[in-house]
This record gives C-alpha cells, structure tokens and sequence, in this order.
C-alpha cells in the first residue's frame, strides 16, 4: 500500500516508483545498480574474494540488498563465457582449438556445440559440487543442501567472471583455452578451500583435510551422477528415437 509522502516501503526499505516505466528508465536503473556509484556488482566480486562469509551467510540469513543475489550474479557470470566464447570464436578461433580442425569438419562441429554450451556443462555439475559439500560438512549442520547450492553457485559465478577477464591475455598471447582452464582448476580447489574456512571457521589443518575430502566425494559423486544421466539419456532415446539406439553396432 502506498503512503503518501513517502518514498520508501516501511516494511522493506525499498524505494517506491511512481513513474512508467520506459527503456531510458530501464537503462538507468541497469547503470545506477550496477555500473553506477552503488555498483552492487562491483562490490559482491570483492566481498566474495575477500570476505566470502558475508556474502554467503548474509544472503542465507535474509540479506538481500547489500549484494548481487547468486541468480542474478550467476547468469551475469554465464553471459560473461558467452560473449567471450563469441569474440574468440570470431577473433582468435585458433585458440580454441579449431586451427587444428580444419580437416575434420564433424569433429569441429562438436566442438563448437561444447564450447557453446560450456556454461550449461558447468551449470549441471553444480549440484554434484552441493551434494559433496553438504556431506563433507554433515557434522556441522550448519549449511542444507539448498544453502550448499548457494555456496557453490557464487563460486563458480566468481570463476566464471575471472575467466572472461583473462580474454584479453589468451587473444594477446593466443594462449590455448584448454591451459587457462589448466590454470583455472586448482584456483578453483583454492577457492573452495579459501571458502570453508570462512564459511566454516576452520584451522589450517581442517581446510586440508576437508579439502581432500571434497575432492574424493566429488569424484565418486560425478562417476554416479554421469551414470544416472548416460541411462536418463539413453532410456529417453529409446523412448522418443528407438530407430537411433538400433542403428548402433558394435564390431
């Protein structure tokens, strides 16, 4: 209910709009959130190096105006790996690999469907990262697995984020993008790492053991988890194609 001669909600703080909207307002309320001097966006990436707890815990606990929420900050991350799969694919195609297919045009074109869908990939295995998390840290309660999803989506928003801003370094060094994902998977373990002991308050040697941890359930995790999608393919084939699974033969 609006009150007159006020300009904010006495319930949630936030400011009433009282104008039609058109696309110079939209523009505007775009640029003044997040490229703005509020930069809502600027201020979540540093919290999330720095002070990752905040972010996490605050979001967890009801928090919701201070930072980016890890929808928004995720889709803003994967728009980020498209447009950057976008300029190398146009400007330096050679760095992902495709200098070296130009004989094997069906193996090119499965690489550029991975490439344009890697954002997807990534998106599928963040429940797998969720439920590692959730039981290597069962003992403390502290987090569900819906918590755990929010754990690790502003994880792998931030990685994605830093990833579209190495583009400049692998078109000026024409550096293969296999190596920056190289380059990307220990920072990744670094940044969960870093994460835990935040998130959880844990010592130098707590870190290590629950990082290892993680490590070994993540791996038995994804062997189940790409069985059970390999059969929810194959059945749904079958279901919906059966003449493709008959075409295959085995020598």
């Amino acid at each position: 209910m609006l009150y007159a001669r006020q300009n904010f909600c006495s319930n949630c703080g936030s400011k009433w709009v009282d104008y039609r909207l058109t696309p110079k307002r939209i523009v505007t309320e775009v640029s003044n959130r997040y490229l703005g001097t509020d930069n809502v966006f600027l201020v979540t990436l540093i919290a999330l190096l720095k002070y990752p707890e905040d972010v996490i815990d605050g979001y967890i606990k009801g928090q919701r105006k201070k930072y980016v929420n890890p929808a928004s900050f995720y889709l803003i991350s994967l728009t980020l790996i498209g447009l950057q799969i976008f300029i190398l694919k146009h400007i330096a195609p050679d760095t992902l690999g495709f200098g070296d297919l130009k004989d094997a045009e069906s193996v090119q074109t499965y690489v550029g469907y991975f490439y344009d869908y890697i954002g997807l990939f990534t998106t599928f295995f963040i429940p797998a990262y969720a439920l590692t998390g959730y039981l290597v840290f069962i003992d403390t309660r502290k987090y569900n697995f819906s918590e755990h999803l929010v754990f690790c989506i502003y994880i792998f928003g931030f990685i994605n984020i830093l990833t579209f801003l190495l583009t400049p370094l692998v078109i000026g060094f024409t550096i293969d993008y296999q190596v920056i994902s190289l380059i990307i998977t220990p920072l990744t373990i670094v940044q969960f790492a870093w994460y835990y002991k935040r998130c959880f308050q844990l010592n130098l040697g707590q870190i290590v053991l629950k990082t290892l941890i993680a490590m070994i359930v993540f791996q038995i995790i994804s062997v189940i988890y790409l069985i059970f999608f390999v059969v929810i393919i194959i059945g749904l084939t079958f279901l919906i194609r059966p003449e493709l699974l008959k075409s295959i033969t085995i020598d």
